[in-house]
């Protein structure tokens, strides 16, 4: 199908479905092959003995049971993803025999089986778009199902808490969500479907072997590896994460953001095959960390994944380190393959699956054979490995992300390769921080002991990340670079042959191709180490009104970085007063002095022989001296230029706190803490307002009364109470 334009209006029913979506371009888990296994799971009929002489055992051609999806097993065949489907309920979950009042756990396999194959999405229970008022307006083929049970007013319903009009605005404005009116079907389908109680899928086009949406389409969760604080810790996946739409974006959006497809994913929905001992959901808490910091983030211009609606689930409990209510945030990227998904066809050995995934992400995600091999002077493409073309596209994009951290003092918490995504996107806001008082050493995660992801480590960890991406693919790098030395491998990009297997790790041949993989890989991480540094000193020159590069400016940050760690200064406020220095022989310097250092870091605040005063003097006359060699148009423009670069409000710590305990309590829920929740999620995606800012040596003589929603707005921009700056979250957060 097409892809929608702007002006036309499609719910999430009748949004068409992507052909760049991973499911039809990579293997699935061999248990669920297609999206009709999956819906298939509905019908399983259990057997009355199943499981009466022992473990159940599954023989080729055998139904599998519905179990098998929600079991933490490890995938094999090449799997890079499972079919699954949303199942937001408590875990474990609570199956028992008809007449078992006392809840002694001794369901029988079959009982198990046949309550959880009622839950299952069923072609049965088709789920019509009710924006098509007439059944004569239907599509030939139902986009959703339910089931019987999900509709049982006994299964959770879903609380719309938030919708982000900024992300739908600028990435989804085909999408229609209904309105707020009671009783708007429209709205009503998009939180049944938001909340995992409505299934997005397609039946397949029988007797049709073609792709895209003719193989049908469900709901899917990703497999992947990774290393975790340094450590490989084997198979992970989307343990509470489910794909449940990849939709092409708009001309217009495709054309702004070079995405192919849009992708949206559900965190939080229940267990998936790689939930392991956990439950697949996410509580409040964490959710609206997720919700707002992805919009806060995205709207400084650093590359995200960003978060399109906040349900509240408050029928469903979760054990975490005490018993919390669950939610779930749609969150949307146009991938979400991350580096350890290379990783995990590396530990399984299967070279063919990991080139499926070369090709997918180099033509689907990065469109690399679109853009073509490139070109040495005039003459003919340059032969090369697509494989080590991803490598760097992926070192280029996350170099440019780690660069934007650094830039804007936001501290991701949790680097592992899992966590990494091969777009560059910021993804899996967990213990993440906006810096406060400055700090290069400060540790956002309270689990991360060692300050293996300090804020400073940052890009040293993200540069790691690539050397593991490098290392998983270093053969078929190798090989691939062989094959282009041979002239083989087809005309400019180079790949291996269809269904490469490599040879085995201890062949002469493999350890060849990694050696020289690895050598490729090293070239690569030099560019990284360019990429990053060129990226922070052009943010660091727009954060400081500098419209030119000179040879000093990146001793004039560090300088200025080093002042405010010394005398602890807030990163936000120091960096965003800037724009109202002057000159340091003006008549308003001294009171800039007052309002840049608080009375907490001069010996003496009024004086101007303190400490700070001294240092602060030192480094403004060398950034006068500094701005002085811009064009005088820069230098006329400077002011409104750092405040559209300078956020005011920064999404701190105290902020989400409050906000989430207004959200949790539910005397405050559905009044104050809506309330709050939206303020927030509207200066978050608009930082650089001024929201009740004052100006250096102007005094407030209080001639304007300011609105108690102004008021509001200027306490959230406050550096807030001292028992909360540098607060650590931990990675359940």
């Amino acid at each position: 199908m097409a892809a929608p334009t702007c002006s036309t209006k499609h719910s999430l029913l009748s949004l068409p479905t992507s052909p760049h979506a991973p499911i039809y371009h990579l293997r699935p888990d061999p248990l669920f092959p297609s999206p009709k296994s999956l819906l298939a799971l509905s019908s399983y009929d259990a057997p009355p003995d199943l499981g009466a002489k022992g473990p159940v055992a599954l023989r080729e051609g055998d139904p599998v049971p519905p179990s098998m999806l929600r079991r933490s097993r490890q995938i094999r065949g090449g799997g890079a993803f499972t079919y699954t489907s949303p199942l937001p309920i408590e875990f474990p979950y609570d199956i028992r025999e008809p007449a078992d009042t006392e809840r002694t756990n001794a369901a029988t396999p079959t009982t198990i089986e046949t309550q959880l194959a009622a839950f299952e999405a069923s072609p049965s229970h088709p789920v019509w778009d009710a924006a098509l008022p007439s059944s004569e307006e239907r599509p030939a083929r139902a986009t959703a199902f339910s089931s019987a049970r999900r509709d049982a007013d006994a299964f959770p319903r879903g609380q719309l808490l938030s919708v982000s009009a900024a992300l739908r605005d600028a990435w989804l404005p085909q999408l229609d969500i209904g309105s707020d009116g009671e009783g708007d079907k429209v709205r009503e389908q998009f939180v049944d479907v938001a909340s995992g109680r409505v299934v997005l899928a397609r039946e397949p086009v029988e007797g049709n072997e073609g792709e895209g949406a003719d193989k049908g389409f469900a709901p899917w969760s990703l497999c992947y590896a990774g290393h975790q604080f340094g450590s490989f810790a084997g198979q992970l996946g989307d343990g509470r994460a489910i794909s449940i739409l990849s939709t092409p974006p708009t001309p217009e959006v495709a054309a702004k953001t070079g995405f192919k497809a849009i992708e949206l994913q559900l965190k939080g929905a229940g267990r998936t095959p790689y939930s392991r001992f956990a439950d697949g959901l996410a509580v409040l808490r964490s959710s609206v960390r997720e919700y707002l910091g992805a919009e806060a983030v995205a709207a400084l211009g650093v590359p995200t994944s960003r978060a399109l609606a906040l349900v509240h689930l408050p029928s469903v409990h979760v054990r975490r380190e005490q018993l919390e209510e669950a939610a779930i945030v749609t969150r949307v990227a146009s991938s979400w393959i991350r580096i350890g998904s290379f990783e995990q066809q590396a530990y399984r050995g299967e070279y063919d699956s990991m080139s499926l995934l070369e090709r997918y992400v180099a033509r689907e995600v990065f469109a690399l054979e679109e853009k073509g091999a490139p070109r040495v002077g005039e003459g003919a493409p340059a032969r090369r490995s697509l494989m080590r073309a991803v490598v760097e596209e992926v070192a280029r994009r996350n170099a440019l992300t780690v660069a934007g951290w650094q830039a804007y003092g936001f501290m991701h918490g949790v680097m592992n390769t899992d966590n990494l995504a091969v777009t560059g996107d910021t993804i899996d806001y967990g213990p993440y921080a906006f810096m406060d008082i400055f700090d290069s050493a400060h540790i956002c995660n309270h689990s991360d002991d060692g300050g293996r992801y300090s804020f400073r480590n940052q890009p040293s960890m993200m540069l790691w990340g690539i050397d593991k991406l490098g290392q998983a693919t270093a053969e078929l790098i190798g090989h691939e670079a062989e094959l282009a030395e041979r002239g083989e491998g087809g005309e400019g990009w180079v790949v291996a042959p269809d269904g490469w297997a490599g040879e085995g790790e201890a062949t002469d041949d493999m350890k060849r191709w990694k050696e020289r993989g690895m050598q490729e890989v090293a070239k690569v991480k030099e560019g990284f180490v360019g990429i990053f540094r060129a990226e922070y000193e052009r943010l660091m020159r727009l954060r400081l009104g500098l419209t030119t590069a000179e040879e000093g400016d990146f001793d004039l940050f560090s300088r200025f970085l080093d002042l405010m760690a010394t005398h602890e200064l807030d990163f936000t406020n120091t960096h965003r007063l800037m724009s109202q220095f002057v000159s340091t022989e003006g008549s308003t310097f001294s009171a800039f002095l007052d309002a840049l250092i608080p009375a907490s870091a001069a010996s003496s605040s009024s004086s101007s022989a303190s400490p700070a005063r001294d240092d602060w003097t030192a480094f403004l006359s060398s950034y006068e001296t500094r701005l002085g060699l811009e064009p005088s148009d820069a230098q006329r423009t400077r002011r409104a230029r750092m405040d559209g670069a300078n956020p005011r409000f920064t999404l701190r710590q105290w902020v989400l706190e409050e906000t989430i305990a207004k959200l949790s309590d539910p005397a405050t829920r559905d009044a104050e803490g809506r309330a709050q929740l939206e303020r927030v999620l509207d200066m978050a995606t608009r930082p650089f307002e001024p929201y009740g800012e004052g100006e250096v040596g102007v005094r407030d003589e209080g001639e304007t009364c300011p609105t108690r929603e102004e008021q509001e707005r200027r306490r959230l921009c406050a550096v807030g109470p001292v028992d909360m700056r540098g607060f650590q979250c931990s990675c359940s957060s």
